[in-house]
C-alpha cells in the first residue's frame, strides 16, 4: 500500500513540473511575442488602405496581448503534446508511444493550417458578405479590437477543425477507431459539418458552400488516413 501511494505522489509530481514546464514555456514565447506584436498587427491589416482605429489605450492593449497570446499557444502546442506524451509513455506499448509520438508535430502543422485557411479563404469572404449587407444604410467604422476579434472567431475555430485527421489518424493507430465506423456514420458526419459551417459563416449561401466543402474534404482525409493506418495495423 504505501509502495502504491508513493507511485500516485511520483505522478503527480511529474504532472506538476510538466505543467509548469508548459507555463514557463508558454510565457517565454508570449514575451518574445510581445516584441513582434505590432509587426504581426501590420501584416494582419496590411489588406486595408486605411488604419483601424482604436478607442483608447486598452484597445491596444488588448491587440497586443490577443496577438502574442495566439503566437504563444501556436508555439507551445507541440511542446505540450510531447509533455503529454513523455508523461503517458510509461503506460503505453512500444507501438503505441510510437504512434503518439509521431503526431506531435502533425498537431502543430494542421492548427497553422487552419490558421492559415481560415484567414486567407474563409475570413476575407465572410467579411465580405457582412460589410455588403450594411451598404447604403451604415456607415461603418471598424476598430482595430473588433477585427482582431473577427479573425479570431472565424480562424481558430477552423484551425481547430483541421485537427480531425491527425485525431483520427492516432485513434486509429492505437485500435480505438475502424474507418468502417466513420463509413457508416459519414452522413450523419456531414450533416454536423454543414450545422457547423452554417454556425461558422453568415446566413449566406456561398459562405456556407465555402466553409463546408473544406470540412468534408477534412472527413474524407480523415477516411482515408483511417484506412490506411488500419490496412497497415492489420497486415
Amino acid at each position: 500500500m504505501p509502495s502504491k501511494e508513493q507511485t500516485i505522489v511520483e505522478h503527480l509530481t511529474e504532472f506538476r513540473w510538466r505543467f509548469l514546464a508548459v507555463l514557463i514555456w508558454f510565457g517565454l514565447i508570449f514575451l518574445v511575442s510581445l516584441l513582434f506584436a505590432a509587426d504581426i498587427y501590420k501584416w494582419l491589416t496590411a489588406s486595408f488602405e486605411q488604419k483601424l482605429i482604436v478607442l483608447g489605450p486598452d484597445d491596444i492593449l488588448w491587440i497586443y496581448i490577443s496577438l502574442a497570446s495566439l503566437v504563444a499557444f501556436s508555439l507551445t502546442l507541440p511542446f505540450m503534446v510531447y509533455q503529454i506524451w513523455e508523461f503517458i509513455r510509461p503506460a503505453l506499448r512500444n507501438s503505441e508511444a510510437k504512434a503518439i509520438f509521431a503526431y506531435i508535430p502533425a498537431t502543430f502543422f494542421s492548427f497553422v493550417l487552419g490558421l492559415a485557411f481560415g484567414f486567407y479563404f474563409v475570413s476575407p469572404a465572410i467579411l465580405q458578405v457582412l460589410l455588403s449587407l450594411g451598404d447604403g444604410l451604415f456607415a461603418v467604422q471598424m476598430t482595430a479590437q473588433n477585427y482582431l476579434a473577427f479573425l479570431f472567431h472565424t480562424t481558430i475555430p477552423i484551425a481547430c477543425l483541421f485537427e480531425l485527421p491527425v485525431i483520427v489518424a492516432f485513434l486509429t493507430s492505437i485500435g480505438l477507431l475502424k474507418p468502417q465506423f466513420l463509413i457508416k456514420y459519414r452522413r450523419y458526419a456531414y450533416f454536423v459539418l454543414l450545422v457547423l459551417a452554417v454556425i461558422l459563416t453568415p446566413a449566406d449561401f456561398i459562405s456556407d458552400l465555402s466553409m463546408t466543402v473544406p470540412l468534408i474534404l477534412l472527413y474524407e482525409v480523415s477516411i482515408l488516413l483511417s484506412k490506411m493506418i488500419e490496412k497497415r495495423r492489420t497486415s
